[in-house]
C-alpha cells in the first residue's frame, strides 16, 4: 500500500477528502497507464488540482503539503 498520490503526493485516508479519488488501485493504474504511453501531467500549479487525484491545491495545502516543483 502506497498511501498517497502519485502524482501529488497528498495522503490517500487523511481529509480532507473534497471529491478527490481515494482508491489506491485506480490511482495506480492510472498512473503506470501514464507513464507507460510517455504521457506528461500538467503541474497542479498550472490546472489548480491533481490531474490524477483530483485534490485541490487547498487540499494540499490543508495536509501541510508543498509543491515539489
Amino acid at each position: 500500500m502506497i498511501g498517497k498520490c502519485p502524482s501529488c503526493g497528498i495522503s490517500l485516508i487523511t481529509p480532507p477528502f473534497n471529491g478527490r479519488n481515494t482508491n489506491e488501485v485506480l490511482l495506480t493504474l492510472a498512473y503506470r497507464r501514464i507513464v507507460e504511453t510517455n504521457t506528461i501531467l500538467r503541474s497542479i500549479d498550472e490546472l489548480g488540482y491533481c490531474e490524477l487525484c483530483d485534490a485541490k491545491l487547498k487540499d494540499l495545502e490543508e495536509q501541510g503539503l508543498t509543491l515539489h516543483i
